[in-house]
């Protein structure tokens, strides 16, 4: 396979073209982000359409069977945890005086802190001019367009998703030769099939079990979680599933929220660190032993590359991107592998 033509790029060149590359991305998130999502469900959902294929099942209706089943549970999933969700959200304002209660350790300092911001402002007062410059306010959108232009914006995502995902099912066999057609050697074009196909065998298997992973540490915390007597065990559950897809700061993040609710719910020191206490042992578990006997000997990579590739995808995306860092990079450096093993 002949090596393309970007490896003799300068150096200059190769930083505007990442530059290029970084600014289209990040204008155009709202086209490549349920592309990116419809790619990585893909992955996922492949391995079903073709266990229906070996069923005598044509594939596009199986496509579209796995996609109503996938829509399906992803409906049911938020229904159940939207209610709890929404009412602790509810009950977080009225709750702040019990947090203060608890905390009633740190009042005096908050205080003193209070008092010494105060001074500071008083002295600011004092010292500056009587007349202030007038202000000058902008205007926005009001609440009425901005939620009209956001609700827009996220249906229109959510059909560009399920369509592109319908497609990716149905006919990715015929892109990925599609795509080969584009190179005049035959030899090329086999190497291309082949890496396309290994590629996705790879990505597909380490989603696959990524997801059995969390999904299991979901049902464990969950079950940990009803056993210390947290209210609406299947949130944190759910939210421990979800958040382990971001390595690093979905545990913490999930972390935080149940000790903040544990200080809601419980009067006693002891049940308050049990509910935090228990999480941590489970995500150590997780974390420490399960996922590096599983996805350690299928793909290795180093920490600071994940850490830098959540703050890259997470600036550019936002929170879809956060979540979509760590297969991204993995698809990044499984088709590096295989084009630098044909090559």
């Amino acid at each position: 396979m002949q090596t393309s033509s970007l490896k003799n790029l300068s150096i200059p060149l190769w930083g505007l073209f990442i530059i290029s590359l970084l600014a289209v991305l990040y204008f155009a998130k709202a086209i490549f982000v349920p592309v990116f999502l419809a790619v990585l469900a893909s992955f996922i959902l492949t391995p079903a359409v073709r266990l229906l294929q070996k069923l005598h099942i044509p594939r596009t209706l199986g496509s579209a069977l796995i996609l109503g089943i996938f829509s399906l549970v992803i409906i049911i999933a938020f229904n159940l945890l939207a209610e709890p969700a929404s009412m602790w959200l509810d009950r977080l304002p009225t709750e702040i005086r019990q947090i203060e209660k608890k905390v009633s350790l740190f009042k005096d300092s908050i205080e003193n802190v209070q008092e010494t911001t105060q001074k500071f402002e008083e002295i600011a007062a004092i010292t500056a001019p009587d007349k202030q410059p007038p202000q000058v306010v902008i205007k926005g959108p009001n609440m009425l367009y901005s939620l009209l232009d956001s609700t827009q914006s996220f249906l229109l995502g959510v059909l560009s998703f399920a369509v592109l995902l319908f497609f990716l099912l149905a006919f990715g066999d015929s892109l990925a030769h599609g795509i080969s057609s584009l190179w005049n050697k035959r030899s090329d074009r086999a190497a291309v099939i082949g890496i396309a196909r290994d590629a996705r065998a790879q990505i597909s298997s380490y989603l696959l079990l990524l997801t059995a992973i969390n999904l299991s540490l979901g049902i464990l915390t969950a079950l940990v979680m009803w056993a210390v007597d947290m209210p609406n065990p299947l949130v944190w559950g759910a939210s421990a599933m979800i958040l382990n897809f971001i390595p690093y700061l979905g545990p913490a993040i999930n972390l935080g929220i149940v000790a903040l609710v544990a200080l809601l719910t419980f009067d006693t020191p002891a049940r308050i660190f049990l509910p935090p206490l228990a999480l941590m042992g489970v995500n150590m578990l997780e974390g420490q032993f399960v996922q590096p006997l599983f996805v350690g000997k299928m793909f290795t990579i180093n920490p600071i590359l994940i850490f830098l590739s959540v703050l890259i995808w997470g600036w550019l995306w936002g929170m879809a991107g956060v979540f979509m860092a760590v297969p991204l990079l993995m698809i990044g450096k499984i088709v590096w592998d295989q084009s630098m093993g044909a090559a």
